[in-house]
């Protein structure tokens, strides 16, 4: 009898030290996953130089971010930032000489803001920075990199300041952020207004339908939006792009005030009357705009470019 017991027991107990092993490395495997990793190139302006301790002498045309976010304590939150900038090595993706390189670490905090900007504001501080870097949450795999006023920062034709995380996250909410409140941004009276910037290609181009070549990595974007000159109404945009064998995008262009998503979201969409041509991009200010996805959901880029387009301060 006790022979009988023993031999149901055993399995019994077996089952229990796999289970317990399995919940353990679930545990684990949830605990890594707290971690957010965010990748990007970005401009290196003379402000971000100077966030960075980067000298001012030090000619950088861009900027290589590895950036961890990361949760080791219950009240304490900490970061490692990795970059590599200099000069671009033309026809490439990198720098001449291999560029400089420089690892930070500190902690951050995150504060929810009602004001110039709308959003979870993550605040990295180091003694390695000069000031504190700001972000802004735009989901749970965008973020975008703030002044110290808390304006987004405006990049260039050929980076933007969004990071974007490296394990793309399949449950981010559908909400789309309402970074600024249209009726707070400044008039523009502009008749035109131009975007530029480089994406990656393949993802955007499949869904949209554009032809280009299989290992194409980049578009290089060129948006021109006309406005009626009495009533400053959108009327026709030309959208222009490198690496695509098609010819330029034209037609109407109207501003959506507001989807079912996020009544307060702010919209340009292009050929409004075509849904199946239609591109989205949502309105971060009056100066960068973060393109969509044809369910409104925000493109996440990658380590070398990202889904943004930057205002052309001048023409």
């Amino acid at each position: 009898m006790r022979q009988t017991n023993f031999s149901l027991r055993y399995p019994l107990l077996l089952i229990f030290v796999m289970l317990s092993g399995f919940y353990s490395c679930e545990a684990k495997t949830k605990s890594l996953s707290s971690n957010i990793n965010l990748v990007a190139s970005t401009p290196g302006d003379e402000q971000i130089k100077s966030v960075l301790a980067i000298s001012p002498e030090t000619k950088v045309d861009f900027i290589r971010w590895k950036l961890t976010l990361q949760n080791t304590k219950a009240n304490k939150q900490t970061f490692l930032l990795s970059i590599a900038y200099g000069e671009s090595q033309p026809n490439t993706l990198g720098f001449k000489n291999g560029g400089e390189n420089k690892s930070i670490e500190g902690e951050y905090n995150i504060s929810r803001e009602r004001g110039s900007i709308n959003g979870d504001v993550y605040h990295l501080k180091s003694t390695k920075l000069t000031a504190e870097i700001l972000m802004v949450e735009l989901s749970g795999n965008i973020f975008h990199l703030l002044t110290p006023q808390k304006q987004l920062m405006v990049g260039n034709g050929g980076w933007s300041y969004t990071l974007n995380r490296k394990e793309q996250l399949n449950n981010v909410p559908a909400d789309l952020p309402a970074l600024t409140i249209l009726s707070d941004l400044p008039e523009d009276t502009a008749q035109q207004i131009i975007f530029d910037g480089r994406t990656p290609c393949l993802d955007f181009a499949k869904e949209n339908n554009l032809t280009v070549a299989s290992d194409c990595f980049k578009l290089k974007w060129k948006l021109i939006l006309n406005k009626d000159p009495k009533t400053l109404q959108p009327t026709t945009y030309i959208l222009r792009r490198t690496n695509s064998r098609e010819s330029d995008l034209t037609g109407k262009w109207t501003i959506i005030k507001g989807i079912q998503s996020n009544p307060k979201a702010v919209i340009y969409q292009l050929d409004p009357d075509k849904p199946e041509q239609s591109i989205s991009l949502l309105l971060g200010d009056e100066n960068v705009a973060f393109f969509l996805h044809k369910d409104n959901q925000l493109f996440t880029g990658n380590e070398d470019f990202s889904y943004t387009l930057n205002k052309r301060q001048k023409h």
